[in-house]
């Protein structure tokens, strides 16, 4: 486990930079692997191979990578009550989050911790190392404001997860640097604010695949803002990044393919290439059949209307199907007439995998909850026997997230036009060929706040499932108590089920599921930094 306290040594040794630089023109780097402190940092080529390290530390199997053992933020939906490791638990890596029973010394709490403050770490030293290299001043500005941006994602990443943190903008070159104390949630985002639109004023829009933009920058600022309840802020640079250009993408099953990754709908993605180069992603691997370490949940997959825009047991063209399966094959008949997107998130029973004409319906290891993932999965790539590895990339923002964010944020402020929050669920709707709302949930009558709201959470649900934004949303709308429940009561039915829905029981034990600890580690090895009050 690396700790705050082994960064300082880390700075003087650049060890961070020592990795694979991410993918295409501008992240293609020599090895870093003979450079020390006496001749690093005095040229443009330095610094462009220190910025790759910032962004190279954001393919952490614990960030925006993942696998089948390890837990990054696609995996993390499985933490929540779109799915789980229902098959696997007791072991996967964030299962005991899930279940309610992690510790200060629990294997996500302390790697998502570690490499959070390593991409921290190597932000902070292009920040401060930067300034001493005589090279071109636009590039040199551009890549300050590049590396302020993915500091301020880690920072916003940190404080949903263990709110109060050191904050660390420094390089820690030092032992005497070593141990820092806890900073206010509040007064990061305060500051990060600040760093946000500094950076946002320096960037364009006119970057390579996988760059920081302007509008990656405005992106992240409306989030911060949406996340930490500053409605008018997140208004403001949401309709700001709705001026640049970026639109939906027609197909929505295209966008989570290698085919989409230079979408017009994608503002910000961490950039693989792969296998065989070391610079691959494994969070969609696969072995020739549907993954069973990961499950989609029942729940998720009720969510998904039928094509008329009804509940798919109260639709004319849905047949409501069956939960109770004894041992017998789990009822297809109900994914019939659903919302196209179900079947792109959801591999349910019925569908076919790959090339294989057959029908699948869980084979020699059938998902518990009758259901698979399948977002990101490409059938027809088997995991890399030599590197498991591939080149798909993720995505982190979308324009479809901002179009319901901006909707959440008119709601929860108040005094918003009707027709503009309608609008801008009605634009991710018709992407899809389902019914706008005023033609079911708003027919014949105004939608209350209230009604209004439920209608973005459950269509911000069924649009980003397992894109990494599920957790933090039951997060901040204080509903974790209620996907708990969910689960458990999906996993614990009241008719014989035979092999399926044997889940194990999620707790639910208060206020403290909402901070993660902070790893004991830290608190071994820091002598400043205290435990969070809950977990005390």
């Amino acid at each position: 486990m690396k700790s705050i306290n082994t960064y300082f040594a880390g700075a003087l040794l650049l060890a961070g930079m020592v990795l694979s630089a991410c993918s295409d023109d501008f992240l293609d780097k020599e090895t870093l692997s003979e450079l020390t402190t006496e001749n690093f940092w005095e040229t443009e080529d330095d610094a462009s191979m220190g910025l790759t390290a910032c962004y190279s530390g954001l393919q952490s199997k614990y960030l925006y990578d993942g696998g089948p053992w390890h837990c990054g933020f696609f995996n993390m939906d499985c933490m929540t009550d779109n799915g789980g490791h229902f098959n696997w638990s007791g072991w996967m890596c964030g299962y005991d989050i899930a279940n309610g029973i992690h510790t200060p010394s629990s294997w996500l709490i302390s790697s998502f911790w570690a490499e959070s403050y390593e991409v921290v770490k190597r932000c902070n030293l292009l920040l401060d190392n930067i300034e001493n290299i005589e090279m071109d001043s636009v590039t040199k500005e551009t890549y300050k404001a590049e590396a302020t941006v993915i500091r301020a994602l880690m920072y916003l990443n940190l404080t949903m997860t263990y709110q109060d943190v050191p904050y660390i903008t420094k390089p820690q070159y030092s032992i005497s640097d070593a141990d820092v104390e806890k900073s206010n949630r509040a007064d990061i985002i305060e500051a990060e604010m600040v760093n946000l639109i500094a950076a946002s004023a320096v960037l364009t829009q006119d970057v390579s695949l996988g760059r920081i933009s302007k509008g990656a920058a405005w992106s992240l600022i409306a989030r911060m803002a949406l996340y930490n309840e500053d409605w008018s802020t997140a208004i403001t640079y949401y309709r700001e990044v709705m001026t640049l250009g970026y639109s939906l993408e027609p197909s929505y099953a295209t966008l989570f393919t290698e085919d989409g990754e230079s979408s017009s709908e994608i503002i910000l993605s961490v950039r693989f290439e792969g296998p065989g180069l070391d610079e691959g992603s494994h969070y969609s691997n696969h072995w020739n059949a549907p993954l069973e370490s990961m499950n989609g949940s029942l729940d998720l997959a009720k969510a998904y209307y039928a094509t008329d825009g009804n509940l798919f047991d109260q639709s004319s063209v849905c047949h409501p199907g069956i939960d109770s399966l004894g041992d017998g094959i789990p009822d297809s008949s109900r994914y019939l007439n659903r919302d196209p997107r179900l079947k792109v998130t959801l591999f349910v029973p019925g569908m076919k995998w790959g090339s294989n004409p057959t029908a699948f319906y869980g084979g020699s290891s059938p998902s518990l909850s009758t259901v698979y993932i399948y977002k990101y999965f490409n059938p027809l790539r088997t995991a890399d026997p030599e590197y498991g590895e591939s080149g798909q990339d993720f995505i982190v923002i979308r324009y479809a997230e901002v179009l319901l964010s901006l909707a959440e944020a008119l709601i929860m402020e108040g005094n918003y036009d009707y027709t503009e929050v309608v609008g801008l669920v009605d634009l991710v709707r018709d992407r899809v060929s389902m019914p706008l709302v005023g033609a079911v949930e708003g027919k014949n009558k105004t939608l209350s706040s209230e009604e209004l709201l439920a209608v973005v959470k459950h269509e911000r649900r069924v649009e980003t499932a397992f894109e990494g934004l599920r957790l933090f949303d039951l997060y901040r709308w204080r509903e974790l108590e209620d996907a708990v429940n969910t689960i458990n009561t999906e996993g614990t039915p009241a008719d014989e089920t035979g092999t399926y829905f044997n889940y194990e029981h999620r707790n639910y034990r208060g206020e403290k599921e909402y901070v993660w600890p902070i790893p004991q580690g830290e608190i071994d090895t820091n002598s400043k930094l205290v435990q969070s009050t809950l977990w005390e």
